[in-house]
């Protein structure tokens, strides 16, 4: 045997030996949250000055509208911080999700193509195998020259035919080997491929565990922001209602749940909506700024406060008639019952009445409701008694003009 067909044998033998697991990975598409992180940076420093506000006024003012405007800054800053915190937390556990399918496709392709190696792995070895017994054969055989096969021959036709059968048997040889070199070289390039693959998976799971990691401390700031947000809306509610005491100036407590506050809004537009996609109700009045419209809702007159902010310059999107529990209070103008809520928040038991041509009015804080949804009403009819349910701090009748359901300032359209 040649000592170029030894060294061939024994780098077959060596690769055969040198099989390896591994597939292709996957590149973690992250969802960058830096620009959350510095919105929090600055949120967080704005309530170390709110906080510091609040710290500095004296005991004699720690019951004034002074005290109250900065205790309701820093609430709204509190919340400005979980509105942060939750979009940070939504944007992680869609990364989160996404490298989590990501991982899962990835090991799916893993078990796949281990399959297709280990059935090129097969095909070499059966391959290599049928070669080395023809070196085998050839070498038992002893190393007889095609000469010496074609010179033995004893006649003219015999010596073609076995001419023709060396050759034959060369080419044979030679495509056979250059066979199990090119399955060597898919095998070995599939081998680096997996090994990059499996380490960048790694790699990926590990970005996996630090991105969970995150969420929950995120969930953990969220949680302990919203018990300092709910302490710090109970101390600014029982002042308000202190203060509305003194004043009659009865204030919408504040409400902490922005995902209930955000349900009744979605559920007025809704409402308001649907309704003027059918035309709208009775009312063929204008829906201009002009006064004169409507009447006014209740027997009193005097406001407490009016559109669009409190005295403390909170937003307020309506004008307050204080007036005893159980007043009656009136439709401002004729139109159609659209919506009744008996809620224990926000608006409280409230009804929204549509006029047509995009006006609308609210009426909310109620005790009792006369009303029902598809209800034709005229003005001046009585829908509802006054009250204090919902999130207020004294009786009395809140209500809103809205003009194709923006809110606006109802004095002028009485």
């Amino acid at each position: 045997m040649s000592k170029s067909v030894k060294r061939i044998i024994s780098l077959l033998m060596s690769i055969a030996l040198a099989m390896s697991t591994l597939s292709f990975g996957i590149i973690s598409q992250a969802k960058s949250t830096s620009e959350l992180q510095s919105e929090k940076a600055k949120i967080q420093q704005e309530i170390k000055e709110a906080q510091s506000k609040l710290d500095s006024l004296s005991a004699e003012k720690a019951e004034t509208e002074e005290y109250l405007s900065a205790l309701t800054q820093k609430i709204n800053l509190l919340q400005d911080k979980i509105d942060n915190l939750e979009s940070d937390k939504a944007a992680l556990q869609a990364e989160i999700n996404s490298i989590q399918s990501q991982i899962a496709e990835t090991e799916d392709n893993l078990v796949k193509i281990q399959k297709e190696i280990d059935a090129k792995q097969k095909l070499f070895d059966e391959s290599y195998e049928l070669y080395c017994e023809r070196l085998r054969a050839m070498y038992v055989s002893g190393s007889v020259s095609n000469l010496e096969v074609i010179l033995t021959c004893p006649d003219m036709s015999s010596m073609l035919t076995r001419s023709q059968m060396i050759k034959s048997v060369s080419e044979k040889d030679s495509a056979a080997l250059n066979e199990l070199i090119n399955i060597m070289n898919e095998i070995e390039a599939q081998k680096e491929e997996l090994e990059i693959a499996r380490n960048q998976l790694n790699e990926d799971k590990a970005a996996l565990e630090e991105d969970k990691a995150q969420l929950q401390s995120s969930i953990d700031e969220i949680d302990a922001s919203k018990s300092e947000l709910d302490k710090e809306a109970a101390q600014a509610n029982a002042l308000m209602s202190k203060l509305s005491s003194q004043s009659s100036e009865y204030m919408e407590a504040i409400e902490t749940n922005q995902a209930q506050l955000q349900q009744v809004q979605a559920e007025i537009n809704a409402a308001i909506s649907n309704q003027g996609s059918r035309g709208g109700g009775s009312y063929n009045g204008s829906s201009g700024s002009g006064s004169g419209q409507l009447s006014y809702p209740t027997d009193y007159r005097s406001i407490s406060a009016g559109f669009p902010t409190y005295a403390s310059g909170a937003w307020h999107g309506g004008v307050d008639f204080p007036c005893p529990t159980g007043s009656n209070v009136y439709a401002a103008g004729s139109g159609k019952v659209i919506l009744v809520k008996y809620l224990n928040y926000s608006y409280g038991y409230h009804v929204v009445i549509d006029h047509g041509d995009g006006l609308s009015t609210l009426y909310a804080h109620n005790s009792s409701i006369n009303v029902s949804v598809g209800q034709t009403v005229t003005q001046g009819q009585v829908i509802a008694q006054s009250g204090s349910t919902g999130n207020s701090t004294g009786p009395h009748c809140h209500f809103e003009v809205r003009v194709n359901g923006s809110q606006v300032n109802p004095l002028n359209y009485l």
